[in-house]
């Protein structure tokens, strides 16, 4: 009898911490996605999530075969801490695939205005205080979507970068393919130019081919710390030590361009915020594809500790 009852207690104690947020799907026009909220308490600040690029959904996982769940994990342990959290699946993604009927005519500004879009659906739910936490591409959409809008009271920049994606390229090409950086460095500067690259390295048609280039020319248009300076509210740049797509002088360019932004630096973190090593690229990309893993100590109480001190 006695164990029957312990058995009781552990059941129920799982139950109720397993009901300390609820999840309910959401739609906005064609685009889909869920929002996550505290089963007790007054929710005083809602969190809009946004994704990374490629074929990233709200998740965090990718069509490309990635699974690590790790925007999911982040939403739910915000909520656990009393957050609402709106999180989507990006335009032609997932639950939005019907937002894109012709792939070709995707431009970034699309996604600058769908995040819009879903601040707009925040504030007409009652969340009038919100804040933007934005992974990877998703921190310069959360940046632009963040500008000149009186509902957002704070930014977080969650492995974003602080050059155009154009510099980006270059230099990750110049690493992992030293023969192809001086190709790529003159077609992104035509591309910056307003031109159309007629001709490229066949080894680049993934990034240069002619049905890519009208969005990274879209793309490339912006630069996060410029862009970053237009903000006048609180921001906090987030960064891991092992991240292998996002290094750390992409965080402290971020923090240079605004010197009011904290700086949050998790040891240890990779790109898709669990624990990986530095010096071993194999392991750190099996981290892309575990969803098991947990998120990297000091990341949710990191953010929850920036967001619950606003004002």
């Amino acid at each position: 009898m006695k164990t029957f009852t312990s058995l009781i207690i552990i059941l129920t104690s799982i139950t109720a911490s397993a009901q300390s947020f609820k999840e309910e799907s959401v739609s906005n026009g064609s685009l889909n996605g869920a929002l996550t909220t505290p089963t007790k308490g007054k929710i005083k600040t809602a969190i809009l999530m946004i994704s990374g690029s490629g074929p990233t959904d709200k998740d965090g996982n990718s069509a490309l075969g990635l699974n690590n769940n790790s925007l999911k994990m982040v939403a739910e342990q915000f909520s656990e801490n009393g957050f609402a959290v709106l999180r989507y699946d990006k335009r032609g993604i997932a639950g939005s695939q019907a937002a894109v009927t012709d792939p070709l005519s995707v431009r970034f500004d699309h996604f600058i205005d769908d995040a819009k879009s879903w601040l707009t659906f925040l504030s007409e739910k009652g969340y009038n205080e919100i804040v933007i936490v934005g992974h990877s591409q998703g921190s310069l959409v959360g940046m632009l979507a963040a500008q000149n809008n009186p509902n957002v009271k704070a930014f977080v920049s969650l492995s974003g970068l602080a050059e155009d994606a154009g510099e980006a390229i270059v230099r990750q090409l110049a690493a992992q393919s030293p023969v192809l950086e001086e190709d790529a460095r003159v077609n992104i500067d035509s591309l910056k130019e307003g031109y159309t690259v007629k001709e490229y390295n066949p080894f680049l048609a993934s990034i240069f081919g002619p049905q890519i280039q009208p969005f990274l020319k879209s793309y490339i248009a912006y630069t996060p710390t410029e862009e970053i300076k237009k903000l006048d509210i609180p921001v906090l740049i987030v960064n891991g030590t092992t991240d292998l797509q996002i290094d750390m002088p992409q965080a402290n360019s971020l923090k240079e361009a605004y010197p009011e932004s904290e700086l949050l630096i998790i040891e240890g973190m990779n790109h898709v915020l669990k624990d990986a090593p530095a010096n071993d690229v194999a392991a750190n990309a099996a981290t892309y594809n575990n969803p098991d893993l947990p998120l990297s100590d000091g990341l949710i109480s990191g953010m929850v500790q920036f967001i619950k001190k606003l004002k």
